[in-house]
């Protein structure tokens, strides 16, 4: 703020903007359903408001007390605070919502000027339970003001460039989405034996998977002092769809009771929804003393020494296993498990010990590539979001006056 261009001036958004934070109705008038009440409409259990930029939601209520009308800018004020969206229809908002709406100045330029501001809300949130900014601190947020033909011609220049950067962006998550239909691709064909050229599947066996593993099989634990570290592997720390895992070490003592146990080239398999769909499977290696503990919400699949930990892992990954397995989940929603014996009778083809290696290694090559790009197109999704924050700082410091 202390270097702008000549011209422009300084205002507190207190001082150019009408602030209007939300506020919760009461749980005695919130509804599920979708409806229209006074105007306004909702849908779905979420208050309606575009999620172009954020996802945040709060009631379907007939008890509103606080109203964002169209066009206004939503800023969160309580975690995730910084986020903000504009609306495309009159709204009520909850209380993790300001809404800001500019007088005599162009409103999306403030917008604009917004979406670059999220790490410093961040910075000035407080809060044990949850973060959260006060009213004085968006009043008091200042921005630089260039004369309103400028406003406009500024808001033009971020709104094309925004335009195709967000179709790159969205091209760009195509493609990801089309490689990984294509890696799930390349598992049916393994596993129709038609993969590799020198293979065939005519003298296949078809096995149920306890057959050949055995499924949450008990675990020795070797002599372990109560002190000693040992391996240890939350739900969380398990990556969705890539076999990766990022193991934690934990006290023996601590651990040695209501967690499972694994060992060396065991399988994980999350049981629970939405875990079980998102595909939190991997196979653990490298466990100090052999062994691991982890969530109770995982499947152990241990193969026999004629099949392989990976042939296995690649089975079921497939999104058709794991489509099957969801279907004969049980328990309560929220709560679903696929049961242990949906795993131990369901059926797989079984090539010789030596086809699997070979199918494994034309698996592994393959999504090596595929992997390859998909770590460039995710640094390139990332470059195209960090050339954003770039056009933002250049059209609040007067950078962009000579392109426009």
């Amino acid at each position: 703020m202390n270097k702008i261009p000549k011209g422009w001036e300084v205002k507190k958004l207190g001082e150019i903007c009408e602030i209007t934070m939300g506020q919760s109705p009461k749980g005695e008038n919130v509804f599920e359903n979708s409806q229209s009440l006074n105007g306004l409409e909702f849908h779905q259990g979420k208050i309606c408001f575009t999620d172009k930029f954020i996802s945040k939601s709060k009631f379907i209520t007939s008890d509103i007390r606080k109203i964002a009308e169209v066009g206004s800018i939503l800023l969160c004020v309580r975690a995730p605070v910084g986020v903000i969206n504009l609306t495309e229809r009159k709204i009520a908002i909850g209380r993790g919502l300001c809404a800001l709406k500019a007088n005599n100045q162009n409103n999306n330029f403030l917008y604009y000027y917004l979406l670059g501001l999220k790490q410093y809300f961040e910075s000035k949130a407080t809060g044990s339970t949850f973060s959260a900014i006060t009213l004085n601190i968006v009043k008091n947020c200042e921005i630089p003001l260039p004369p309103l033909s400028e406003q406009k011609a500024i808001v033009d220049k971020l709104d094309d460039s925004f335009a195709k950067i967000e179709n790159a962006i969205t091209n760009l998550i195509n493609a990801k989405e089309n490689l990984k239909l294509y890696k799930q691709s390349v598992l049916k064909s393994a596993f129709n034996g038609d993969l590799l050229p020198n293979t065939s599947p005519t003298h296949w066996e078809v096995k149920k998977l306890g057959e050949i593993c055995e499924i949450n099989p008990k675990t020795e634990i070797l002599l372990l002092n109560e002190s000693d570290e040992v391996s240890f592997i939350p739900m969380a720390s398990v990556e969705a769809e890539t076999n990766i895992f990022t193991e934690s070490k934990s006290k023996f003592s601590k651990v040695k009771k209501g967690y499972t146990k694994f060992r060396d080239n065991d399988i994980l398999f999350a049981k629970i929804t939405p875990c079980m769909e998102n595909g939190k499977i991997c196979i653990v290696n490298n466990l100090k003393f052999g062994i691991g503990f982890g969530s109770t919400e995982f499947h152990v699949i241990r193969p026999n020494k004629n099949t392989l930990s990976k042939y296995i892992y690649y089975f079921v990954s497939q999104i058709s296993f794991r489509q099957m397995a969801q279907i004969y989940m049980t328990g309560a929603v929220g709560q679903r498990r696929v049961p242990s014996k949906i795993l131990e009778n369901f059926e797989i083809p079984l090539p010789p010990l030596s086809e699997q290696n070979l199918i494994v290694a034309e698996i592994d090559r393959r999504f090596a590539i595929v992997d390859k790009t998909l770590n460039l197109i995710d640094k390139n999704i990332q470059n195209a979001k960090n050339l954003k924050q770039s056009i933002l700082k250049k059209a609040f410091s007067g950078e962009l006056r000579s392109e426009i």
